[in-house]
């Protein structure tokens, strides 16, 4: 592939430590990453340190296995373990911990999925880092580096005092875990350039982390948490880079316009655009009341003509539930100044099934739709739906999630409706949200079953078929106790182990107040 590496390695000896970084989809996918990227980018950055990035489209490697002393994966989706199993299997490898031996390399995994509840997965990997990887990851590297010669049962004991590892094969009942976390006085960038990602040839900038708003069912809002800026200065310095190499540049963030700086970075691309400079700039969604009228300038001379808001429910009354106090007015008022400024078309993100939703809810995002419509008759709306899915270390966790023929019928209810006003919808699979509910909320019980539905095909199918073997030789429980009951907040769940700064007793307490709100 024709890469452009925006960083210097250092020379390698003929005793190297090899590295495998490892990203459980193709190739285009894995380039689009940053998370993995940046990954990548510290570990080759460290002396003496051979790695490669492998794709499960990847067909030669420069090392293998038996050369390989560490195999770090990412994992960010509930459905990834399937191609984290796939790689395992194409290589000859146990998925099983405690079937590897020291003969083969130590493996462990890093992302969302395994920081919020890595217990389903848990005893894929030797050990997990939890949640920012920046603040430790060549600590972890050089310790590994350094006991090549040791047990893998002495390396684990050197790597479980790291902050933020997690050695699952050393789990007892008051085992516990805290978070490790990057101040992000830094920015997190795109280190490779390639026309062959997802994105091609665009350069990331990770503008801040986390988020203010806490919205009940959002995960980056609470394993992410406090949220972080990157500084004016690191942005600006990025830019400047960025420049340097290509015409395409995306903001990264859960609320970029909440950025105490974001009008003066906007008004700075703005000066490059009028100075000659063709800029290509996108960012994630925009949150409707912080979207200034600076930062719609800056998109729209960069050649944006449709931007995307998350407004998750239709009425105030739910948005208030979920913690997301956006108005009606607020997004209105967003529409407008999108015209103002030559924007033709939004995209509405929203979620369906919240707790407490009734088809009331439902209506108003139709209506909401409808008056904006009505107001511009030209503007292109493009309402996205998909269902709402309990996350664990959030206040939604112990939340009840319907079944899946409601949300079917809702879907279909949705589409029927906004046809009727000329507006088509896009929903996800209902069916395939229960499974990563399911996945979301369990424990260690469903390994075993995990590794079936893989061998089975890993389809929808699968799923539901193993599932059923699993749960009439007595051998797991009705599947909806994972994915669709409420749970006590009393109960001890799966991954209370891990400390992050809102605690158990925080997020009861959160859940309680939501649930309340009329």
């Amino acid at each position: 592939m024709q890469e452009k590496f925006l960083y210097i390695t250092h020379k390698k000896s003929p005793l190297n430590y090899n590295v495998w970084c490892i990203f459980p989809a193709v190739y285009t996918f894995g380039m689009s990453a940053l998370g993995f990227l940046t990954v990548f980018k510290q570990i080759d950055s460290i002396e003496d340190i051979f790695i490669e990035r492998i794709f499960t489209d990847t067909i030669k490697t420069e090392k293998k296995i038996e050369e390989i002393d560490l195999i770090a994966f990412s994992f960010s989706f509930e459905l990834d373990y399937l191609g984290i199993l796939n790689i395992l299997k194409k290589y000859n490898i146990p998925f099983l911990a405690k079937e590897r031996d020291d003969k083969y390399p130590v493996i462990f995994a890093g992302g969302p999925v395994v920081s919020a509840n890595p217990e389903p997965f848990a005893e894929f990997f030797d050990f997990i880092m939890i949640s920012d990887a920046e603040p430790n990851i060549k600590q972890v590297i050089e310790t590994l580096k350094e006991n090549r010669n040791k047990t893998k049962k002495e390396k684990l004991e050197l790597l479980s005092k790291i902050e933020g590892i997690y050695i699952p094969s050393k789990k007892t009942k008051n085992y516990e875990v805290k978070k490790s976390h990057y101040n992000l006085s830094q920015c997190t960038a795109t280190p490779i350039l390639t026309q062959d990602s997802f994105f091609p040839n665009t350069y990331i900038i990770e503008v801040e982390r986390g988020c203010p708003q806490s919205c009940g069912f959002c995960l980056t809002s609470f394993i992410n948490s406090p949220v972080r800026f990157c500084p004016y200065e690191e942005i600006i310095k990025n830019i400047d880079i960025a420049i340097k190499h290509t015409n395409k540049i995306a903001l990264l963030g859960a609320l970029i316009c909440s950025h105490p700086k974001i009008d003066d970075i906007c008004q700075y691309i703005i000066d490059k655009v009028d100075s000659g400079i063709k800029l290509e700039v996108t960012v994630s969604s925009l949150r409707a009341d912080y979207v200034s009228d600076k930062t719609l300038e800056m998109l729209h001379k960069c050649g944006q003509k449709t931007a995307t808001i998350a407004i998750e429910a239709g009425s105030e009354r739910l948005r208030r539930i979920i913690n997301k106090h956006l108005t009606k007015e607020n997004i209105i008022t967003i529409v407008d100044k999108m015209v103002k400024h030559g924007f033709n078309g939004l995209k509405i993100y929203g979620i369906i099934g919240l707790p407490t939703e009734t088809y009331e809810d439902l209506d108003a995002f139709i209506e909401l739709c409808k008056e904006i419509k009505q107001k511009y008759k030209s503007f292109i709306l493009i309402p996205s739906f998909s269902t709402f899915v309990p996350k664990a270390q959030t206040p939604f966790q112990y939340s009840k999630r319907e079944d899946t023929k409601t949300l079917e019928k809702k879907n279909e209810y949705l589409k029927k409706e906004f046809a009727k006003i000329g507006i088509k919808t896009r929903t996800s699979s209902a069916k395939w949200d229960y499974i990563q509910a399911l996945l979301s909320r369990g424990s260690r019980e469903l390994t075993p079953y995990l590794i079936e539905v893989f061998n089975q095909g890993g389809n929808i199918g699968a799923f539901k078929k193993v599932y059923k073997e699993f749960e009439k030789k007595g051998m797991l429980k009705n599947s909806d106790y994972y994915a669709l009951r409420e749970i006590d907040i009393k109960e001890e769940l799966p991954w209370d182990f891990i400390k992050y700064n809102k605690d158990k007793n925080t997020l009861k307490a959160e859940y309680v107040r939501l649930m309340n709100i009329e």
